[in-house]
């Protein structure tokens, strides 16, 4: 039998899954907290021998703007708890599978993440198991499948699964009843060799943990449609509920499925300045290191990140906004360092202002030479 016995650190408490999430994910304090906790509660229903499936754990919604860590968070918790991932753009899905990705190749691609997470975890060659079997890798497919069915998936873009849309709403509505059949637990016959029909397998999906994810872009603008009794019962209004969503132009059934509903907010300038000195996820890491390559040691000063940090977030797309403001400052810094070839340059709030005002000026030059 393989010596299990070495393994990484593991994270089985909501406590200690939120400290490890809150090493890569800024802000988002009750996101990630919510979020942990469900974690947790999908461990532990495994860890209790032979799961009940009439009481899983509960699926959730994930809402939140872009680039606010949604995905990043997930990705994040599940490496760390080396839970199966995987994570599909509802745009890409297919009732069928004809064009586009079907629910049951995300379930092929959920089996494949489960072998990667047993191989790296167990690290070693060949087995022999007590029951006489053999096999060369050291995996075998009821591993796999008991493994898989812990696992998660995560549907991004899930808003983009909306009912409303006149050209897409057809196919929206059988995507949303696919889903909703996985969801509510579903035998699946499987083939993940298409050439090789005699290996097919059945997969149970009912112990999967599903997480949809979207922005839902004023998903709130209309709350004056809720029903009266729903308003007396909240004390604020501007929280996602049920109602909200059935409007946003999704079955009842489905959402019901996600009654997990954890909020992300949009990050202001505090958070995104904690991202620049956070060494972790840091974006301007990546430029340093280049600018070091080049020759010169570059300095980013406390104010500078605070400049980065404002401008970034009046773009309204979460840390994805820091990349678009760093790269083309530090593009022209770089294309003018590598003619000074200066040693070490420090990066402050003028010279942060000096270097977007000259990219914005190249950015017009090049706008009235296409005119």
């Amino acid at each position: 039998m393989p010596d299990n016995s070495a393994s990484d650190e593991t994270y089985t408490t909501a406590a200690a899954i939120y400290e490890k999430i809150s090493e890569l994910v800024v802000g988002q304090e009750p996101a990630r907290r919510d979020l942990s906790t469900l974690l947790a509660m999908h461990l532990a229903w495994f860890s209790t021998g032979v799961p009940d499936i009439s009481h899983s754990s509960p699926n959730a919604l994930v809402i939140g703007p872009t680039g606010v860590g949604k995905t990043h968070a997930i990705k994040t918790a599940a490496a760390a708890l080396k839970i199966p991932l995987v994570i599909v753009d509802a745009t890409q899905l297919s009732p069928h599978g004809y064009q586009g990705m079907s629910l049951e190749d995300v379930l092929i691609e959920l089996v494949s993440a489960s072998r990667r997470i047993i191989s790296r975890t167990r690290n070693w060659k060949a087995v022999e198991w007590e029951s006489g079997e053999f096999e060369e890798d050291g995996i075998r497919e009821l591993d796999e499948l008991e493994t898989a069915r812990r696992g998660i998936i995560f549907i991004d873009e899930f808003d983009k699964l909306s009912t409303k849309n006149k050209a897409t709403g057809e196919r929206n509505e059988l995507l949303q009843r696919r889903l909703l059949q996985f969801i509510d637990g579903a035998s699946v016959v499987l083939n993940p060799k298409p050439d090789h029909a005699e290996e097919e397998i059945t997969f149970e999906t009912s112990g999967i943990l599903f997480i949809a994810a979207g922005a839902f872009t004023n998903l709130l603008h209309d709350t004056g449609k809720r029903s009266q009794e729903q308003m007396r019962d909240m004390l604020q209004h501007n929280h996602v509920i049920l109602e909200d969503l059935v409007r946003f132009g999704f079955m009842e059934e489905l959402v019901a499925r996600l009654p997990v509903i954890i909020e992300f907010s949009e990050l202001e300038t505090e958070a995104l300045e904690e991202i620049l000195r956070t060494k972790a996820v840091d974006p301007s890491l990546f430029y340093i290191r280049y600018l070091a390559s080049l020759g010169t040691k570059l300095t980013v000063t406390d104010q500078a990140r605070t400049e980065i940090a404002e401008r970034a977030r009046r773009l309204r797309i979460g840390a994805r906004g820091l990349h678009q403001v760093l790269f083309p400052i530090l593009a022209l810094l770089s294309q003018d360092l590598e003619e000074d070839r200066v040693a070490e340059f420090t990066l402050d709030v003028e010279q942060v202002r000096k270097l977007a005002r000259r990219v914005e000026a190249r950015r017009n030059v090049r706008g009235q030479d296409s005119q």
